[in-house]
This record gives structure tokens, sequence and C-alpha cells, in this order.
């Protein structure tokens, strides 16, 4: 985790500190919405669930570099996976992301007026819940918060509307981790 951290500080600074001005005709606010497939990773579990969610997106960009983001998100579809460790003989475990609220800073490396690259770091608190489907009563629905990163690309297709591709590590604990791969829009004003 400490390498990807250093990688995505350096592509901060880069995009920060070494571009020329690009005037933009739109204005300082944004917000948008993205299709994210999730996937989440526990120590001592060898199936790997891939959850999806909604998230909205709204932010204020304070120059043309660095830009505010907040976004809140909500679980779509739940995933179910044999786990093998669990039981005698193994039993099917599901998972499902209730929520997610993140605050986070965005250096863009613009390539025109309206597509950039970018590269994103904050804090993000996901809520989710693991169940056993043969056993309804074997439930649980916690929270954790972590340290975010990721890298997207926004490709313009108007002055004010691009659309977007993302990989965001959400969250990135010493047991478990969650990231996830994410496409969608968002429209500048």
């Amino acid at each position: 985790m400490k390498n990807k951290l250093v990688y995505i500080i350096l592509a901060c600074s880069l995009l920060l500190f070494n571009q020329p001005t690009i005037a933009q005709p739109y204005g300082d606010y944004y917000a948008g919405a993205q299709y994210a497939k999730g996937d989440y990773n526990e120590e001592g579990i060898s199936a790997s669930f891939e959850p999806s969610m909604i998230v909205g997106r709204f932010g204020k960009f304070f120059n043309p570099y660095v830009a505010v983001e907040a976004r809140l998100g909500m679980g779509l579809d739940d995933d179910t996976q044999f786990i093998p460790e669990l039981g005698v003989n193994g039993v099917d475990g599901t998972l499902e992301l209730n929520s997610l609220i993140g605050v986070y800073l965005a250096g863009h490396l613009n390539l025109t007026a309206s597509s950039s690259l970018y590269a994103i770091v904050g804090s993000s608190r996901v809520e989710a819940k693991a169940s056993v489907p043969a056993f309804p009563a074997v439930n649980s629905t916690e929270a954790d918060s972590d340290l975010s990163y990721g890298v997207g690309v926004n490709i313009g297709i108007l002055n004010n509307v691009a659309l977007n591709i993302e990989y965001m590590q959400y969250l990135d604990a010493d047991h478990f981790d969650l990231s996830a791969i994410a496409v969608g829009a968002l429209v500048r004003f």
C-alpha cells in the first residue's frame, strides 16, 4: 500500500506543478455519476467479491489543476461466492455494499479544455453487509474508513461534458481491501 500511495502523491505533485495554463470555458463546479464494479478481498477468505454500486460525484475546482470532490454512493447488486473456509464443507457468502461517503483532493493534467488525466487521494467510509444465504440469521453489517487513492481520465465530449473511466482503491486495510473500476459522466457548470 505504501508504494501505491507514494506513486499517487508523486503523480499529484507532477500534475500540480508542471503544467501550462489552459483557459477553460466552463465553471468551477462539477457533478457526475459513475457505475462502479467493486473488488473486495479479505484475509483468510479465498473468494473475491465483486458487488456493484452507483456513485455520485460533486466537486469544485480551485484552479485549473486542483479540485476538491465529495462522493456519495450506494450498492446496486450484491455478489455471492462459495467460501470453502466457512463451515464443514464450505458455504455461499454474500457481500452487499450499502453506502459510500468520501472527500478527496484531485490533481488534473489538462489535455484539452474538457479532457484531463487525474490522480485522486482522500478518505472514504464504506458500509457493507456480509451474510450467509443458507443461514439467514448469520449476517453482519460493518462500516470502515481508510485512505483512498486512484487515477482516472475525463474524456471531453462537449465543452462542459466528459465521460469518465477510473480505478479507485477505496479501502486498503491490513486484513481487507476494496477497489473499484468505474465508468460514468460529469458536467461542469
